[in-house]
């Protein structure tokens, strides 16, 4: 055990290029993006708007009338 925090101890203290700390910024962010969509409940599917209960009215015959369009 003493060998593994040794080894990842001396992972972070090396000395890293620009590009080696851009990537494994950019790998932790998509990581942590791909574990929410995998860990987060999908409740009665996908809605796009608020749903406040906001609505227009329909006529009694449940269609829109021609000078509504």
């Amino acid at each position: 055990m003493r060998d593994v925090l040794e080894s990842i101890r001396d992972f972070f203290e090396r000395d890293w290029t620009p590009a080696e700390k851009v990537l494994v910024i950019l790998c932790c962010v998509l990581l942590g993006v791909v574990k929410g969509f995998c860990l987060a409940p999908i409740k009665r599917g996908i809605s796009c708007g608020n749903n406040n209960g906001n609505s227009y009215m329909q006529t009694e015959d449940g269609y829109w009338s021609e000078a509504e369009e």
